[in-house]
């Protein structure tokens, strides 16, 4: 199949034969599956997996540096050990430009006290004019034949708390609701703005806007879903829709026990819910299933917590098919970790995975082919 026609099933509720895949690593373990498979390149490795998707190498300006050749603004500061983004938030240098790395804040503009609105309003935010996209155009030809993800992830949430600290913003959700919503008022401007530029390089190449904030825990959300709604819902739609202006589904990220949170997505129009941590409270795959199968497309739900890094590859494969069995009685599930594939994964339980899905769609194509049911 095609990748549009893949997208056109994936999205089809009352097909439930298509079944996709995507991986997700930071370059640790990406170089670890190449070595195992003995390939020297990403498009290589997704290949021989059988993988479905590309993400674009530009994701965020602000956790990682992947997005720096595409930046030509002011100067940053950069050593060795620290760097300044262009948010203003400094940071622990480690992971560079690995797209899904992710490096650890320290401190941001807004983490003294006594800052006001004004201060917000007031600050060197990054304009859209400093980012060149264009290469990407060139980049999604690159990968045409996979079903390619991109934008910005957008961390209007993440990207607000780093610049706050994230007691300080923790504590204004209860003590001063309106300078939060200035904060992340602005930062959404700020999105919506490079999200447009960037949109404009890839319309009609790029298929999936990926934006990404955390609002669970492992046993509820972070704040209550009164606050989620006042602070977030409204910039959530203004993304969504700015997405959808250009034709691309929408692929929301949140790690935790977010599932008072997933009528809030479907209605807003998310098309895609990421990562489907089912070890999470309240994210029981046959419940999800149930309750939004009809309505929103899981991407993720292989656990990395347990599974992957200490069973064994019969472990990880009978789990992958009971998932599969689970989550895609609508189609509408694409297989891929609970949250990037972690250091330490053992590459034979990262290749049943993939086994898995396999045997999942060969069957499919058998029964297809046969007249008789495939195995579930």
């Amino acid at each position: 199949m095609k990748k549009q026609e893949k997208l056109k099933a994936l999205f089809d509720f009352n097909n439930s034969d298509i079944l996709l895949s995507d991986y997700l690593a930071g370059r640790q373990v990406r170089n670890d599956t190449m070595d195992f498979l003995g390939v020297k390149t990403e498009q290589e490795m997704l290949n021989r997996l059988g993988v479905d998707f590309y993400y674009l190498s530009c994701r965020d300006i602000s956790q990682n540096e992947c997005c720096l050749p595409f930046y030509n603004g002011p100067p940053l500061f950069f050593d060795d050990l620290f760097r300044t983004c262009p948010l203003g938030i400094h940071w622990n240098r480690k992971v560079r430009d690995d797209k899904f790395g992710v490096d650890e804040a320290i401190d941001g503009p807004f983490a003294c006290e006594g800052v006001t609105e004004k201060d917000i309003l007031d600050h060197p935010w990054p304009k859209a004019t400093w980012f060149d996209f264009s290469p990407l155009s060139e980049e999604c030809d690159r990968f045409d034949d996979k079903i390619i993800v991109g934008g910005l992830w957008s961390g209007i949430h993440g990207d607000s708390n780093r610049m706050m600290g994230y007691e300080n913003y923790l504590l204004n959700i209860a003590m001063n609701k309106p300078l939060l919503k200035a904060l992340i008022d602005r930062m959404t401007e700020l999105y919506l703005e490079l999200n447009r530029r960037y949109f404009e390089v890839v319309k009609g190449k790029m298929d999936v806007f990926f934006m990404g904030n955390d609002f669970g825990t492992q046993n509820g959300l972070l704040m209550s879903d009164q606050d989620w709604t006042e602070l977030y819902y409204h910039n959530y739609k203004q993304l969504v829709d700015l997405a959808h202006e250009y034709e691309f589904k929408v692929m929301v990220h949140s790690c935790g026990a977010i599932e008072p949170l997933l009528p809030h997505f479907v209605n807003l129009g998310v098309d895609i819910i990421d990562p489907v941590q089912i070890t999470a409270s309240g994210m029981d795959p046959e419940v999800l299933s149930e309750k939004y199968g009809n309505s929103i497309v899981f991407h993720g739900a292989v656990d990395t917590q347990n599974i992957l890094l200490f069973g064994n590859p019969a472990d990880v494969y009978e789990h992958c098919r009971e998932l599969i069995r689970k989550l895609n009685t609508n189609g509408n599930l694409i297989v891929a970790p609970s949250n990037n594939f972690m250091p330490g994964t053992p590459s034979k339980n990262i290749m049943e995975v993939y086994t898995a899905v396999k045997d999942y769609n060969d069957d499919m194509i058998g029964s297809l082919t046969s007249g008789t049911p495939g195995r579930a």
